[in-house]
């Protein structure tokens, strides 16, 4: 039962993880860019 849960494609992990990093430094900038107070 617990050999179902060995096998991970690395490939198809790193990838989602690396979109999912992408949209959150994406949001992140969206965020601070906001927050900052406006010049003059």
């Amino acid at each position: 039962m617990l050999e179902s849960f060995r096998y991970v494609n690395i490939f198809e992990t790193k990838g989602l993880e690396y979109l999912l990093l992408i949209c959150f430094l994406l949001l992140l900038v969206a965020l601070v860019r906001y927050m900052r107070p406006r010049g003059r």
